[in-house]
């Protein structure tokens, strides 16, 4: 079955291709057109050749299936008449024609093809297919080259300054054309490189997938694509690419036409291709592969490595009979720090932290930082337990020293906890809980601020059961408030969003963040009842604004464990309509990491969302997922930046690559993108030069209650974010 509904009048051209059928006897007109329908073209026909001359210059046609034989006006007369009157269509001649010289007469007056009567349905398709996709083709090309006939020097200047790399190899794989981009890129000149074989500048490792793209003896129909490494002239240096090719053959009739899918023949003339330079691409790759795996703020392994080298070093430990031990390492009062010194030193604090670790471990060990103030080091082949507890005791006195800082001096304070392979689990889950029962035992029961697990310890104090009774408490005492913080529109100085923030208002330990019972809660399955108390308190806000005349749009975080539940997309539907709000008002913000957990369901949830009005964010991109493919084929709205690339920016002239790059993806896939963390006016004014873009972040204002925010949203007033406030 052919299905050309994809092929379509050209560039600027989306519409269905329209086909005039031409012959004397009606049931074969008929015959003809509920063949092509079938197939997705918009057909038509007239009675004889007068009709067809009318029907040629009332409406315009993409093809014309023609007879030859017919009275007064015969097929002839209509090929004449449409190459005299330069009326762009294609003909093919479906005739019971016998005499060969007709055929070629026809052929070299215009015709695309010549079919002769009776046919195959499968016979006709295939030509009307060949035909059309040609004249696509050729209708592309000709749309650029009208584009460029103004003036034969642009016409030069566009193809030799092309951003891509522009070539043609022979038959025998050399090069017969290179635009002066490629010539200026790779720092050759002309005469260096027209005669000489690709393989000359294919780095040797990317060879053998060269020679395989280029030398197959099955060629894919089309265009194909690969990414090489090409060898500049300075061979210290090397240009990532992706190639894309052509492989284009000699038509009998005359012309050329891309390769039909069968092997090499005398035909073929030669590849025409384009080499796009990646090199910025393949470097932001690498960047984002190392964020995956990597804690930004230090640069140690994040959880994700950590879970990779424990189980490596387990199944070592498993061969060679080894022991091997977890520490698990909290600095305690942590927060007290951030909030009396603000969070740069606090980041400061942490980084020290990071380097002290790696000071005092050996080489083959794994220092990680797995949470905000939460380190885990890895030591494999040890002796005996003793072995860990002397890598602790080294910790704990490199940290009775106080730090300092340029405005303070911080005095640190270690709580370690330590679990050992094959005593302590014969798994990473049990290892790591048991080290975090044992870090809590030591920072609210023991003298000492190390301590070795025992069953003897009960998980009571552990932080996920601590936490688990915190959500509890909070759900059922009406201990849930949200927070709201603003998001301002650089472009047009106006409020974009407010996002909606939750806190658990606790009587015993005050304010907490998300940050500390959001993945408990998924873990613990309490995040539908979570989710609902939290969504409720967000609609009700929603609505008092609204009864006011006040109607922001609202950015709701929502788990990944609730995204892939089945159904979750006409719960939240249902609850927004339950408020009579509008759907429209609302995003959703998810992280990366959403997109790899039961992606079916996930997927369903997000395509009902945006079907239904309700917008799609990703939030902390650049610290998850590592793969960009997802940006364009996902219906997304907005991209939010991680915080933690806006701490690198210390001055308004910083040169970052990452967040312009950033800001360029989004906008190429029509993206808002949104800078999180703003503290400093010259943050704020770094991002002013990039233009579309939106910033939230304590400069312009911190997390604040509802009936605040309220008032916020009243009183707007964007002059004030020019000056240091």
């Amino acid at each position: 079955m052919f299905d050309m509904r994809h092929i379509s009048g050209g560039v600027a051209s989306h519409a269905p291709i329209e086909v005039l059928i031409v012959d004397d006897d009606p049931r074969i007109c008929k015959s003809l057109q509920q063949i092509l329908s079938s197939s997705g073209l918009n057909c038509s026909y007239v009675i004889g050749g007068f009709a067809a001359l009318r029907a040629l210059e009332q409406q315009e046609y993409g093809l014309v299936l023609l007879d030859l034989n017919m009275p007064n006006v015969d097929g002839l007369d209509v090929i004449n008449h449409i190459k005299e009157n330069n009326i762009d269509t294609n003909v093919i001649v479906v005739s019971g024609e016998l005499e060969l010289n007709k055929a070629i007469q026809v052929l070299t007056n215009g015709a695309k093809d010549f079919i002769r009567k009776p046919y195959s349905p499968d016979e006709l398709l295939f030509s009307v297919k060949n035909v059309l996709e040609k004249r696509a083709l050729e209708i592309e090309n000709q749309e650029i080259i009208n584009q460029l006939k103004e003036s034969e020097s642009l016409h030069r200047f566009l193809v030799h300054n092309s951003p891509d790399l522009l070539y043609m190899l022979d038959q025998n794989g050399c090069f017969t054309f290179v635009n002066r981009n490629l010539t200026r890129t790779l720092g050759y000149t002309q005469r260096e490189l027209l005669g000489k074989h690709y393989s000359a500048f294919i780095y040797p490792k990317d060879l053998n997938r060269a020679n395989y793209f280029f030398t197959s003896p099955k060629l894919p129909k089309g265009t194909k694509k690969v990414e090489l490494r090409l060898q500049c002239k300075d061979q210290g240096s090397l240009l990532h690419v992706e190639v894309r090719a052509m492989q284009v053959e000699r038509k009998f009739a005359g012309g050329y036409k891309l390769s039909s899918g069968s092997e090499k023949n005398v035909n073929f003339v030669g590849t025409y291709g384009v080499a796009r330079d990646i090199t910025e691409k393949k470097r932001s790759e690498e960047i984002i592969r190392f964020q995956h795996n990597h804690d930004l703020l230090t640069g140690l392994p994040n959880r994700n490595l950590l879970n990779d080298r424990i189980a490596v070093q387990l199944s070592h430990a498993k061969r060679k009979q080894e022991k091997l031990a977890v520490m698990y390492i909290d600095i305690y009062r942590f927060k007290l720090i951030n909030d009396t010194y603000g969070t740069v030193l606090g980041d400061e604090v942490i980084q020290t932290v990071a380097s002290m670790l790696e000071r005092c471990t050996r080489e083959g060990d794994t220092v990680a930082r797995i949470g905000g103030d939460e380190f885990i080091v890895l030591l494999p082949g040890i002796k005996s337990e003793q072995d860990a507890i002397s890598v602790a005791n080294k910790v704990i006195q490199e940290a009775s020293f106080p730090l300092h800082f340029e405005h303070a001096e911080i005095h640190l304070a270690l709580s370690i906890g330590l679990s050992i392979y094959p005593d302590h689990g014969s798994n990473k889950e049990d290892l790591i809980r048991n080290a975090d029962i044992a870090v809590c035992h030591s920072k609210l029961r023991s003298s000492s601020n190390i301590c070795l697990y025992s069953k003897d310890l009960t998980n009571g104090n552990s932080n996920k059961v601590f936490t688990e009774n915190l959500i509890r408490n909070a759900i059922n005492e009406d201990q849930l408030t949200v927070y709201y913080q603003p998001q301002i529109d650089l472009t047009f100085d106006k409020l974009h969003a407010v996002e909606a923030l939750v806190r658990i208002k606790s009587p015993e330990h005050g304010l907490i963040l998300p940050t500390g019972f959001i993945e408990t809660a998924e873990e613990s399955n309490l995040i539908n009842e979570l989710g609902d108390c939290i969504l409720r308190n967000i609609l009700r806000d929603a609505r008092d604004w609204h009864r006011e005349g006040i109607n922001p749009r609202i950015c709701i975080n929502i788990s990944a464990v609730q995204l892939a539940m089945n159904g979750f997309a006409d719960y939240l539907i249902s609850k927004i309509r339950d408020y009579e709000l509008q759907l429209n008002m609302f995003e959703i913000e998810i992280t990366e990491n959403v997109l790899i957990q039961n992606m079916e369901a996930t997927l369903n949830n997000i395509i009902k969302l945006t079907n239904h009005g309700i917008k799609i964010a990703i939030d902390d991109f650049g610290t998850g997922y590592s793969s960009l493919s997802y940006l364009d084929q996902l219906p997304l709205n907005t991209l939010k930046l991680d915080k933690s690339f806006m701490r690198k920016i210390v001055k308004a002239d910083d040169d970052n690559t990452i967040i312009p790059a950033m800001i360029n993806v989004s906008n190429g896939l029509q993206l808002d993108f949104i800078a999180e963390g703003v503290e400093t006016i010259d943050q704020h004014e770094y991002l002013k030069t990039f233009g579309a873009c939106i910033a939230q972040g304590y400069y312009y204002g911190r997390p604040m209650p509802g009936e605040q925010m309220l008032e916020y949203i009243k009183s707007f007033n964007p002059d004030r974010f020019g000056e240091s406030h």
